[in-house]
């Protein structure tokens, strides 16, 4: 299933220059549903993270969960995504607030990887191997090294297996 990616000319210019957390979350969530997000529900999503206050004044992602959940929404599910660790240097380490509730677990995955481009950074969705399975950027970015991948767990809305 080929995505819209976030240079893509129907996306708005901020989208194009430094989208890439953004759409990375709205990826996870098309992965998740099998569905895709048009243009104009990216540029939708962008604003209604600028608007309440998820993206900040210099257009950084502050809550990336709320993106993505937002974007599941979207395609048509009720479920949520819960950001509940990260995975650095071969560890994964949980936020003590999930560790053993049953979320202590990697549905989804956003590395954060250094870049030789005008952005010193960029992220893009791999799997729990640190694979790529989708950059949000055409043509890929190519890694420079990895700083850290911030893991998700996806939790079912009510009624949902």
């Amino acid at each position: 299933m080929a995505h819209i990616k976030q240079n893509d000319s129907r996306c708005i210019p901020a989208m194009q220059k430094i989208g890439c957390f953004l759409r990375s979350c709205g990826l996870i969530a098309e992965l998740r549903t099998g569905r895709k997000l048009t243009a104009e529900q990216i540029n939708a999503l962008w604003a209604w993270g600028k608007e309440a206050r998820r993206i900040d004044e210099n257009d950084n992602v502050k809550d990336s969960a709320s993106i993505a959940t937002r974007a599941l929404r979207m395609l048509g599910d009720g479920g949520r995504f819960v950001e509940v660790g990260t995975f650095k240097d071969g560890v994964a380490t949980y936020y003590p607030s999930v560790r053993g509730t049953g979320f202590a677990r990697a549905d989804a995955l956003i590395q954060k990887i250094r870049q030789g481009g005008q952005s010193v950074t960029h992220f893009r969705v791999v799997d729990a191997r640190g694979n790529l399975i989708e950059d949000p950027h055409e043509p890929p970015i190519q890694p420079r090294g990895i700083f850290y991948t911030i893991l998700y767990a996806y939790i079912p809305g009510k009624g949902e297996a």
